[in-house]
């Protein structure tokens, strides 16, 4: 009963953590940053899933953070889950080939969840929307580096977080599954 005591305590401060991380990014950055693009922080939290989560309990997860998200985006929620699985089950199979846990890895990882994450949400536009996404490479190139930048912090705070909750890390190395 304990265990899941804290599972529960973990799912609830991150849902929290990703509304508040969200709500940041989307007012507050601008307030501090003018018009400088913000980091996806939420992006980071949702890489943190794919790695240190089981798959059920990670996909669970990420889909309920898109129910947060959705308010704070102009992409429809089935877009946003879509996006956000086909990001899963690219992050899960390159895990499966090549992982160690670290934030050096996790760092790596984020640059790559954030340019993968703006590929594929301007292919599903172009394919799925009849006014689709524009490309701003710059505004773009600085999501992905700032995105980037931004996953040792991250990285710090899901870490403690598992720890302060108790909750069991489970990196799966690389290989292949029995």
């Amino acid at each position: 009963m304990n265990i899941a005591r804290f599972n529960y305590l973990n799912l609830i401060v991150l849902l929290i953590a990703t509304f508040l991380l969200s709500g940041f990014q989307t007012t507050f950055w601008f307030q501090i940053f003018g018009s400088l693009p913000a980091p996806l922080l939420w992006l980071n939290m949702v890489l943190y899933l794919i790695l240190y989560r089981p798959r059920t309990e990670g996909i669970l997860t990420i889909y309920a953070l898109a129910f947060i998200l959705n308010p704070f985006t102009a992409m429809h929620l089935g877009m946003l889950w879509l996006n956000l699985l086909i990001l899963f089950v690219v992050l899960s199979f390159i895990k499966k080939r090549v992982f160690w846990p670290g934030p050096r890895y996790f760092i790596q990882a984020s640059f790559g969840i954030s340019l993968g994450y703006h590929i594929v949400y301007f292919s599903l536009s172009h394919f799925f929307e009849s006014n689709p996404a524009t490309v701003s490479f710059f505004t773009r190139s600085c999501e992905v580096i700032f995105t980037g930048l931004s996953a040792a912090p991250m990285y710090w705070l899901m870490s403690h977080l598992d720890r302060w909750t108790n909750k069991e890390i489970l990196p799966e190395s690389g290989g292949v599954e029995a």
